[in-house]
């Protein structure tokens, strides 16, 4: 896909690392699939990816944690999200 940002580079699959914030708690995921222009560096994560990272941090911050990191844990493939 052409990056919609930079106009020039052409997304590949990687891997990128997203910090979320939310009050005074900071959750760090690492190893988080996502498409990553090689021109720009701009960062497209899917709607399923997306959907389970928002998943997985609330859950980490219903444990109670002020600062985390955690290596992200993909859905599996036809694995039905929970709704937040």
């Amino acid at each position: 896909m052409k990056c919609v940002i930079c106009q020039h580079g052409y997304t590949e699959k990687g891997f990128t690392t997203v910090t979320l914030e939310r009050n005074e708690s900071v959750l760090v995921f690492k190893q988080v699939p996502a498409d990553i222009c090689d021109n720009c560096g701009e960062v497209y994560l899917d709607s399923a990816i997306n959907q389970a990272l928002l998943s997985q941090a609330e859950n980490e911050l219903q444990r109670g944690v002020f600062l985390e990191m955690v290596n992200f844990t993909a859905p599996k493939v036809g694995a039905e999200m929970p709704l937040l």
